[in-house]
């Protein structure tokens, strides 16, 4: 009498097959998901973004303009005139706006063990003492998508629109030539600013009020360093095409950025968040960043 042999598992041909089956659904899904958790990320920054620009907006109900873009410290004004951004370095790096919203964005305890009125950066583009110890990390400051935040980090992903142009107001191209560091004052948060919403003509949902960057590598409090070589690190302007710049560096003065695709999230100076698209031409991006230019600003 014969016996048959059944044949109990795989056959090699039938178990690479199988293995290619599964790379390829793999394959199928990697995409879906990186699009799942980045549009969960987009939200989230969107969101913070959403409680900035309320923050922002209950300050300006509560003193009657926004707050500067970084505290002037001197007791006498501040006057923009030739290369302001380079004299009186020792009146410079006061308070930035961020740590001026703190008690807007349920942060008041934060604030209250700062010294407000004291130095916000130092030469190494750090926050000295005696605020350095306070300083940690906010995570309504920072971008999920950016790959470089962590629960170590400290950098934050939100700059101040400081304003726009093809030029900057103050710069110090003879301190570097080729990568300027601009400084505006045709922004609503800008050094030493006062803006309030009567003083944006423009309208206050056709204005930038702080937007995305992936440029900055400086913690969130950091106001500046404010010499010869001066350079904001908590403003930004709107001079060249978002995301132009693939790295970080001096640029991070000249436009935004982020790590979504095509462009870019801001807050508007009514608190309304509108993501912008990096193909936007350039001179709308740059009237976007204007409070009181005057002209239309285009197909948005």
């Amino acid at each position: 009498m014969r016996t048959t042999n059944r044949r109990s598992g795989f056959t090699l041909i039938e178990l690479l097959v199988v293995i290619a089956i599964i790379a390829v659904l793999i394959g199928l899904l990697l995409p879906a998901v990186q699009k799942v958790r980045e549009a969960s990320a987009r939200t989230s920054c969107q969101n913070n973004l959403k409680q900035i620009g309320l923050a922002l907006n209950g300050y300006h109900e509560e003193s009657g303009s926004f707050p500067a873009g970084v505290r002037w410290t001197a007791s006498t004004s501040l006057t923009y005139g030739a290369n302001w951004c380079q004299s009186a370095s020792s009146n410079f790096g006061g308070a930035p706006w961020n740590v001026s919203i703190l008690p807007n964005l349920e942060q008041g305890n934060l604030y209250n063990t700062l010294n407000v009125g004291g130095m916000f950066s130092d030469a190494s583009f750090v926050v000295p003492l005696p605020n350095a110890p306070f300083i940690t990390r906010l995570s309504v400051y920072q971008c999920p998508s950016d790959p470089r935040q962590n629960e170590g980090t400290k950098m934050t992903n939100y700059l101040g629109v400081q304003g726009g142009g093809a030029a900057p107001h103050c710069g110090n191209a003879s301190c570097s030539p080729a990568n300027e560091r601009a400084f505006y004052i045709n922004g609503v948060l800008f050094v030493g600013s006062r803006v309030r919403h009567t003083d944006i003509t423009d309208g206050s949902t056709h204005v930038f009020l702080v937007g995305e960057t992936k440029y900055t590598t400086s913690d969130w409090a950091v106001s500046g360093k404010f010499d010869s070589c001066a350079m904001v690190v908590s403003l930004a302007g709107a001079q060249d095409q978002i995301n132009l710049y693939k790295t970080t560096g001096v640029h991070s003065t000249h436009t935004f950025g982020s790590y979504h695709p095509n462009g870019a999230n801001f807050v508007m100076a009514d608190g309304s968040v509108r993501f912008v698209n990096d193909s936007i031409a350039l001179d709308t991006y740059r009237q976007l960043a204007t409070r009181n230019d005057g002209l239309p600003a285009g197909d948005e």
